[in-house]
């Protein structure tokens, strides 16, 4: 049980390095001009032709998470299996790419779907609404992380019983 923990807190360490990461590249560097792997540009050609009309800008989880797409993506991802270090590691994809990373805009997705969908937002700069907003926006972030870890701890904690009237 402790080891599951352990890992757990491991990954979930690494995914928020990644975003954390990814976030500020986006926020600091023009993302037309960025590149997130060598292969950046067999990726995207891959993809447009896997997927013409997927919609990158806003992302629907249920199309995205269907049966069909599942096998699409999985034959997708499998092309890039020797060229991609931890090509289907589960990586935090924002559902919408005009807002920051929280809860309700993310999903898990493998690496390479990630790297597919965000190459397209930075080729057609739609990741450009975040350039330059870089600690603007690590502090929404922050506050962010802040607020869903007081919700979490008042849903741990108990209530409070009122105080007893009765007993003076």
């Amino acid at each position: 049980k402790n080891l599951h923990h352990t890992a757990k807190q491991w990954y979930q360490r690494r995914v928020r390095g990644h975003t954390e990461v990814y976030f500020k590249l986006i926020s600091n560097i023009e993302c037309t001009k960025l590149k997130l792997t060598k292969y950046d540009d067999e990726i995207y050609h891959q993809f447009r032709i896997a997927f013409p009309r997927v919609p990158v800008e806003v992302v629907d989880e249920d199309k995205l998470k269907s049966v069909s797409a599942k096998r699409r993506w999985r034959a997708f991802c499998q092309l890039f299996e020797y060229h991609i270090d931890d090509y289907n590691f589960g990586t935090l994809l924002r559902l919408d790419c005009k807002k920051t990373y929280n809860e309700q805009n993310t999903t898990l997705v493998p690496r390479v779907q990630f790297l597919a969908i965000e190459i397209a937002r930075n080729r057609l700069g739609l990741n450009m609404c975040h350039f330059g907003r870089g600690t603007e926006k690590e502090e929404e972030v922050k506050d962010e992380e802040k607020k869903v870890d007081e919700e979490k701890r008042e849903e741990e904690s108990p209530p409070v019983p009122p105080p007893d009237s009765t007993a003076e």
